[in-house]
């Protein structure tokens, strides 16, 4: 499997999906803030058209009057004005031409009130669940000097997304006397309407980030884990095929030569053959207890044992085959030594602890192997003086597959100590270890004795 292709391919949809929701984020944005600026012209419209016709039925003496606006003539005057005659007049629109002539008439006895015009609006934008800050105002477009203003106070430095202003109503024929409404702060009005399409799309960046963590945390794994697997089986090879070679050129010897007849010589052979077929024996053994352990098919077969007798037997083999010069010390301070455990997994796990020991250390070897109870427990020690390992190795150690030392050029498959781990735990034991980078290391494996 190509990892790092299915990997580029998760991001690229990620990144696929991020700039889909910015874009339809950012366009809802858009249309709401295009809404928003229809929805200020349309109540300033309908807003300005009540309160006109409220202060034409305050200034009528009779019946409310009407207007009908039929063939507009602009050369015939509107409401006592010559709109023809004045300079400057957009004579295109009809309707706005008849509300200027009302609000010109009106003027001078029922004058625009702003305040009248606020309490207006704010019933209306309450309705369409608007809530935010506006004002009115009247502005002179040729000076661009504010005429009047029904909020005094506010000082608001215009800006792209600062506000939002209605179209300007013309209140003379000139038109430029306007009458328009300000809406501050939209921003927030419109992030409050698109709130929930917000925290979702900020959950789902959420979650797409967590799927991105979690794809590439599992890819790196699986990726480690398979490089793990093709070391694994190459250094099993190599370590099956040595304790072959061995004993064949063993038996070859004793077939080819008059070595058979060598008693010394054969015995010699003979146990180093033993000796190297034991150990192929062990390492099938663990292999096969940890993968009976992943299937949960592994049992222990415990019987009692002296568990000095056990050390003593290990001793004594590693003399015979260890490949570099070894002492090693054994202090027995148990008082009851027999044990009940499953005695060959038992020995496998303190020979892993001896076969490290060796492997990473110097030209000469010194391990004490230290027998002693705590809290009722039978405790096994394994102290060596060789490289040690450091504080942040030791978390790892245990762990399937993990090796420390890794530049030292030692055989070895990641897997003994987590196998040790594995056993203790089985036996309801617990191990742990003591080291400093330089100065040695110490395994110490405690089982229950009952």
């Amino acid at each position: 499997m190509n990892y790092r292709r299915l990997a580029q391919w998760s991001m690229l949809f990620i990144v696929i999906i991020f700039v889909s929701q910015a874009f339809l984020i950012g366009r809802l944005f858009q249309v709401n803030y295009e809404f928003l600026g229809k929805v200020v012209n349309t109540t300033l419209n309908d807003v300005y058209t009540k309160d006109m016709n409220k202060r034409l039925g305050q200034v009528s003496t009779g019946a409310h009057p009407t207007m009908e606006v039929k063939d507009f003539d602009p050369q015939r005057p509107v409401n006592g004005y010559d709109v023809d005659a004045m300079a400057g007049v957009d004579k295109s629109n009809t309707i706005t031409l008849v509300n200027i002539a009302i609000e010109s008439f009106l003027s001078s006895e029922k004058p625009l009130k702003l305040s009248a015009i606020d309490s207006v609006v704010s019933i209306l934008l309450e309705q369409e669940n608007i809530h935010a800050v506006f004002y009115t105002r009247i502005l002179d477009l040729k000076t661009g000097k504010e005429l009047e203003c029904s909020k005094k106070n506010l000082s608001v430095k215009p800006t792209a997304f600062s506000m939002i202003q209605s179209k300007n109503i013309p209140l003379n024929f000139e038109q430029t006397k306007v009458l328009q409404l300000v809406l501050l702060n939209p921003l927030k009005t419109i992030f409050s309407q698109m709130l929930w399409i917000l925290i979702l799309s900020f959950l789902l960046c959420l979650f797409c980030i967590y799927c991105l963590y979690s794809l590439q945390s599992t890819l790196s794994k699986q990726k480690k884990l398979a490089q793990s697997k093709s070391d694994f089986y190459n250094q099993v090879s190599h370590e099956l095929k040595r304790p072959v070679s061995v004993v064949y050129q063993a038996i070859d010897s004793l077939l080819n030569t008059k070595a058979i007849d060598n008693i010394e010589r054969r015995e010699r052979y003979m146990t180093v053959s033993m000796a190297e077929l034991h150990r192929m024996n062990s390492k099938i053994d663990m292999i096969m207890a940890l993968s009976m352990e992943e299937e949960g098919m592994f049992r222990l077969n415990r019987a009692e044992f002296n568990l000095l007798n056990l050390v003593v037997e290990l001793r004594e083999r590693y003399f015979i085959t260890a490949p570099k010069p070894l002492d090693i010390q054994i202090r027995n301070e148990l008082k009851h030594p027999l044990i009940l455990a499953d005695k060959d997994h038992l020995f496998q796990c303190i020979s892993n602890l001896i076969d490290n020991a060796i492997k990473y250390s110097g030209e000469c070897v010194n391990i004490l192997i230290h027998l002693f109870e705590e809290a009722g427990a039978a405790c096994i020690s394994v102290r060596d003086d060789g490289l040690g390992i450091s504080e942040d190795d030791q978390k790892l150690i245990f762990l399937k597959f993990e090796r420390v030392n890794a530049d030292r050029k030692v055989h070895g498959y990641g897997i003994g100590l987590s196998y040790v781990k594995q056993i203790v735990e089985k036996h309801g034991g617990h191990i742990s270890v003591q080291s400093e980078r330089g100065k040695g290391s110490e395994f110490i494996i405690r089982l229950p004795q009952s």
